[in-house]
């Protein structure tokens, strides 16, 4: 799985990282089950500090994303999670955020879902790619 992290960006590594291993779910570059880089060997291939890598895995373990091991982490084999009501509750507040934004920047209706559209079909992209 390709990694693409901004160390200039305003947004924290982890919370990139976090971004980052979640999409490469979704696109299927990681599959349920599959374990993951370790900490020390995910930092230094990305260049970044083992504490940021092991935040964003603790995190990803705490929504239920990632499954700690005995020897590190993998992607929690649960093909179906359950949001809680403390990621559905943030999940509204970032959508929110966004349609905030969308109406300050004028953003039209119309727009916002050509643009979700657009986005879930990439995803969806990703899926069909897997069929032979």
């Amino acid at each position: 799985m390709y990694l693409r992290i901004q160390p200039t960006s305003e947004i924290p590594i982890y919370t990139q990282l976090i971004y980052q291993i979640k999409k490469g779910i979704i696109k299927k570059e990681l599959m349920p089950g599959e374990s993951l880089p370790s900490v020390r060997s995910l930092a230094s291939d990305i260049g970044i500090n083992l504490h940021t890598v092991n935040k964003a895995y603790k995190l990803l373990v705490e929504e239920g994303v990632l499954v700690q091991q005995k020897k590190g982490f993998m992607v929690n084999p649960s093909v179906n999670l359950m949001m809680k009501e403390d990621q559905f509750k943030a999940f509204r507040e970032k959508l929110e955020e966004l349609i905030i934004d969308a109406r300050i920047f004028n953003v039209s209706d119309e727009v916002l879902m050509d643009l979700k559209t657009e986005i879930m079909k990439i995803l969806k992209e990703s899926d069909e790619d897997d069929v032979v």
